[in-house]
């Protein structure tokens, strides 16, 4: 049902973007730590991570907060309950002041389980122009977020694809 409503999550050029760019799997980014943390200070939010959106899940490659024990053991979960899916589509920063009223994500088990309310993101856009996945920071309150603060989250989420694309290994050739 997901990827009826997001077929972007399908797209060829966009997966072969996050392999390319080593994004598929969950592996220590160290380089990554430093905007995560920069994230949650400035902000004044608990939590925040770098995620990438697959075809059936989303993995976190960076992350600060209290994650809930689960998330962080499988590094990830189901694309069906990744917050940056509309990223997707809208390709620019987003917020949820209260997730409880969301009708997209009111019933997402992060919400009802784990107790997230509020939510701010902005996409990583790769250099082809793919969207990612992204950079978002979460809180178990609910709260609103100024135009600054998504400026500042853009900001952020082109300096994460600035660090991941540095890093990128040579091109993955189309068969």
């Amino acid at each position: 049902m997901i990827l009826e409503r997001y077929p972007e999550l399908r797209d060829r050029g966009r997966l072969l973007d996050v392999a390319r760019l080593g994004m598929d799997v969950q592996v220590a980014r160290p380089y990554l730590d430093e905007i995560v943390e920069s994230v949650t200070d400035r902000l004044g939010m608990p939590f925040a991570v770098v995620d990438s959106l697959l075809d059936g899940a989303q993995v976190f490659l960076a992350g600060r907060g209290p994650i809930p024990e689960w998330v962080g053991e499988v590094g990830g979960t189901p694309i069906e309950w990744a917050f940056c899916l509309p990223m997707l589509r809208s390709r620019t920063t987003r917020s949820v002041s209260d997730l409880t009223t969301d009708p997209e994500f009111r019933d997402n088990p992060l919400v009802t389980i784990e107790g997230i309310r509020s939510y701010i993101g902005a996409p990583l856009i790769s250099g082809s122009g793919a969207v990612l996945g992204g950079l978002c920071a979460l809180d178990v309150r609910p709260r609103e977020f100024d135009p600054a603060e998504l400026d500042l989250m853009r900001d952020l989420a082109d300096e994460v694809v600035r660090r991941i694309e540095a890093r990128a290994e040579p091109d993955i050739m189309e068969p």
